[in-house]
């Protein structure tokens, strides 16, 4: 271990924990914190407090923190006593070692603080510049400065440095208790061997809790040789010195080198724009709450230059309309479907046309029912059937409508993928959509699917309009290629993906998960064994619901599955879409696309 700081500094940063705990000035002891305070240019500090809530005081110690090296610092009232035992600032934190319990005592009260260790996972450090999340969690793209050490579950420092910054990520997740993260490193790193990148995610995986299913899908997806799969790293985060949970480290959809390998537009429209803020240049296009809704319209940034090839490198997401408007750039399609763009994010008006045009031609293709050449002109069709049998395999809700990309190099055609956002999958899909629902494995779900309601006053619910994906999977060629596609490869590469992440990787996190459950209540107790119970049941439902998925697909593959009624639209249903998109017209007719 590094050397220790003076013991001044050392009761400067127990007394800045006093601010993170939430307990009352008048408390007995109103901090308790256990860590390696170590002198060091950057980097966050390992350490952690005690955390309070309504069930008990506990302590999440991770691996990376070694009670035998570490030191205990508490702000109190007067002198305290850990179970009868006189303890100071800066001793040793060995007396924690192995209890799974501690009293600690400051005059006539007493605190009983249960401690969890958590073991065979890696740990990440932060701490913000402010010493709060405050500002984050008030705005999700809020940028927060701070430091960063991440140290691996074999005890090596995989990063030790500055952090650009944290902000917020997801979209309904975000507004659930347990936030996920977008962090970007001071310099690249390669941590875990995933690829140098400055770019990294902490997925919180609030919705599952088995915390397994989007490690299961990167498993498969890795496994079934889908390309760009995101690589991933289960982690225990601490944020200022509190314990926030199990998350999921994992690879941005971005491009580089190592992550989408295709040419970077971001990087060239700086290259063509040098000394000049991208970022602060005025928007061009249709804006505006509803902008989403609006067929055939385009928003980009005035950039000035672009650079000599804009045929890529593109990566473009299918989004809900209600949540066009947030993005920086982006379109909406003749079909409705609005898609944004991941990369270039700021985009120039040459540079949105040419990759509308061409998603345009790829959309009309399939929609005309063309056949797979001429599809395949303007789309790589070997990763259509790996994306649509990938989803209809792990029952993607999501398929066509949200979190389903496409990356275009230069010179190339469209690909889809990668794959992205799958705790809602394998059969925990609290949402019925288009009558069908997702939790009943024995049925095809993604090849039904459809897009959004199209007029400004539609809800939530589904329309008639079909996804791509509903396209072709009516189309015998591209069903036959699927069937190939799975026996070959799908079906072998994902029953192993199973059998690797409901054993082997459910044990390696299973301390990480109860200490998960404890944090976030997420069933109800801090009983050790009622939650390794629980634990096992997710484990086994997810296990029998892929199981059952596997052989349906298995059975019923290399026909085009129809539904009955499926085509249909009410009379009032039509009326609806005829006059919506009327209006919409005429909100662009008049130039009111901006202001509505």
């Amino acid at each position: 271990m590094k050397r220790f700081i003076s013991a001044l500094l050392a009761l400067v940063i127990a007394f800045s924990f006093c601010s993170l705990t939430g307990f009352a000035a008048d408390e007995a002891i109103s901090a308790f914190s256990v860590g390696t305070v170590e002198e060091k240019e950057h980097g966050a500090q390992l350490s952690v407090d005690w955390y309070k809530s309504e069930n008990g005081i506990y302590m999440f110690i991770p691996q990376s923190v070694n009670l035998a090296e570490a030191e205990v610092y508490f702000t109190a009232n007067g002198d305290v006593y850990a179970d009868g035992i006189k303890i100071t600032n800066g001793s040793s934190a060995a007396f924690l070692d192995g209890k799974s319990e501690v009293t600690l005592t400051s005059g006539s009260t007493s605190y009983k603080v249960k401690i969890v260790a958590i073991s065979g996972v890696s740990s990440v450090f932060i701490e913000t510049e402010s010493g709060s999340l405050d500002s984050v969690h008030a705005d999700k793209e809020h940028k927060e400065k701070g430091e960063i050490t991440i140290i691996g579950a074999d005890g090596n420092v995989e990063c030790d440095g500055e952090l650009d910054y944290i902000k917020g990520r997801g979209n309904s997740t975000w507004g659930l208790d347990k936030k996920p993260y977008n962090i970007k490193l001071e310099d690249k790193a390669n941590l875990f061997g995933m690829g140098k990148s400055k770019k990294w995610s902490l997925l919180a995986n609030y919705g599952d809790a088995s915390l397994l299913r989007n490690s299961l899908a990167f498993t498969a997806a890795e496994s079934a040789g889908i390309a760009y799969t995101p690589k991933f790293e289960p982690v225990d985060l601490y944020i200022n010195g509190e314990y926030m949970g199990a998350y999921l480290l994992t690879t941005r959809i971005e491009t580089d080198k190592t992550r989408v390998n295709i040419d970077n537009l971001e990087d060239l429209n700086e290259e063509a724009n040098p000394d000049v803020d991208i970022e602060a240049l005025p928007r061009g296009g249709v804006y505006g709450k509803y902008s989403g809704y609006l067929e055939g319209t385009r928003k980009w940034v005035e950039i000035p230059n672009n650079p000599e090839d804009i045929t890529g490198g593109y990566i473009i997401e299918m989004e809900l309309p209600g949540r066009y408007d947030d993005e920086i750039s982006g379109f909406v399609t003749k079909n409705s479907q609005s898609v944004i763009l991941k990369s270039p994010e700021y985009a120039s008006e040459d540079e949105v046309i040419y990759i509308a045009s061409y998603y345009q031609l790829f959309e009309n293709a399939v929609f005309a029912k063309k056949s797979l050449d001429a599809i395949g002109e303007y789309c790589n069709i070997e990763s259509l059937v790996d994306s649509y049998v990938f989803n209809e395999w792990v029952a993607n809700h999501d398929a066509g409508l949200t979190s389903t990309y496409f990356y275009k190099p230069a010179d190339d055609t469209l690909y889809a993928g990668p794959v992205w956002d799958f705790d809602k999958a394998f059969g925990n899909c609290d949402v019925i959509r288009y009558g069908l629902n997702y939790n009943k494995p024995a049925q095809w779900t993604v090849c039904h699917s459809h897009l959004r309601t199209v007029t400004l006053w539609g809800g939530a619910d589904a329309d008639k309009i079909p996804t791509f994906y509903n396209l072709l999977a009516k189309n015998e060629d591209f069903v036959k290629l699927c069937k190939d596609k799975w026996n070959s490869v799908f079906k072998s590469a994902f029953t192993s993906s199973v059998e690797e992440t409901t054993g082997e990787y459910a044990e390696k996190i299973e301390s990480s998960v109860i200490a998960d459950a404890i944090r976030w209540n997420t069933f109800g107790t801090d009983d050790v064994n009622t939650i390794k119970s629980a634990y096992a049941a997710e484990n086994k439902e997810i296990a029998d619901f892929v199981q059952a998925k596997t052989s349906f697909i298995d059975a019923n593959i290399g026909t085009v599955a129809v539904r009955e009624n499926e085509e249909t639209t009410s009379f009032g249903d039509r009326i609806s879409i005829i006059f919506g998109n009327l209006v919409e017209k005429l909100i662009l007719f008049f130039g009111l696309e901006n202001i509505i």
